[in-house]
């Protein structure tokens, strides 16, 4: 069993009356100068693909996670996270190291356990100087969208600009109407803001619909927006990712894991939390 003793950074919430009017339309706003490029420049000096994971997921792109309630998806997304962070394969596949924020709008309480038994069933040993972040409550976007820049802001002066923001979930860290066009325009715009101001990934973590399993719940605006779109489903004792949209490269294959309970040491009181490892196709750990 390990012994975990986790400091980690948080970005705290700040009150109603405190938080300033929203950004919206940061498009080309904080961070970034509006400039034209001509045909001839783009054909000359083509765009590559810049990895956050190798063939998996793209830098400065908007990015969904969509599955059923308690497939493991946070659990995914704190695999992604944390192994940005820390610059560790994740998979097999390479990974860009740089801050990654992590936007908790559940599961606060939990987090600590989870980050233990991740470290635990990778190897990694906690330190001060892993630049990931975690907020204590769920971010409230659009309206709190400055008030999350400002808490971003402040450890990227020390750590850089992040580049992965993890927004879990969307239900829990969204003010507005997810069924309708206005609602899910002011979320995706202060998606944008973050984007456009970091040049990150903002990866959304989201429910699948009520009725049709194979879609994210919501207004279609949120499908239509992202750059790529990861489905986790439960199919017998394992959990497959498929990638149902990939708009600028090619879809990777499935990828298989398993819940593993992992055994830890709390306030020397045994306890266990789950982690996501890699499985073939028979649900056997690699």
């Amino acid at each position: 069993m390990n012994r975990v003793n986790y400091s980690g950074y948080t970005l705290r919430c700040q009150s109603e009356k405190e938080q300033p009017e929203p950004v919206l339309n940061n498009a080309p706003g904080r961070g970034r100068k509006f400039r034209m490029a001509s045909a001839f420049e783009l054909r000359r000096n083509p765009l590559s693909h810049d990895w956050l994971i190798q063939g998996f997921l793209e830098a400065d792109t908007l990015a969904l996670l969509f599955g059923e309630p308690a497939v493991g998806k946070s659990l995914l997304a704190l695999d992604w996270a944390a192994s940005i962070a820390t610059g560790r394969a994740w998979c097999g596949r390479k990974t860009r190291q740089g801050m990654a924020v992590y936007l908790a709008g559940e599961g606060y309480r939990g987090l600590t356990r989870r980050l233990a038994a991740w470290e635990a069933a990778n190897g990694q040993k906690p330190s001060p100087d892993v630049p990931l972040f975690f907020s204590e409550c769920g971010a409230g976007l659009p309206d709190s969208v400055n008030a999350v820049i400002e808490g971003i802001d402040a450890v990227a002066v020390r750590h850089g600009k992040p580049l992965l923001v993890v927004i879990d979930t969307l239900a829990r860290c969204f003010t507005g109407d997810e069924n309708s066009a206005g609602g899910m325009s002011g979320f995706l715009a202060a998606c944008d803001a973050m984007r456009l101001r970091y040049g990150c990934t903002v990866l959304i973590v989201h429910h699948s619909g009520h009725s049709d399993k194979g879609r994210a719940r919501g207004y279609s605006s949120l499908p239509a927006a992202m750059d790529v779109i990861y489905q986790l489903e439960a199919k017998g004792g394992a959990r497959t990712l498929a990638c149902t949209k990939a708009k600028d490269f090619e879809p990777p294959a499935a990828s298989r894991f398993t819940v593993q309970e992992v055994s830890l040491l709390e306030d020397d009181e045994p306890v266990t939390a789950p982690a996501l490892v890699v499985c073939d196709e028979s649900g056997r750990h690699k």
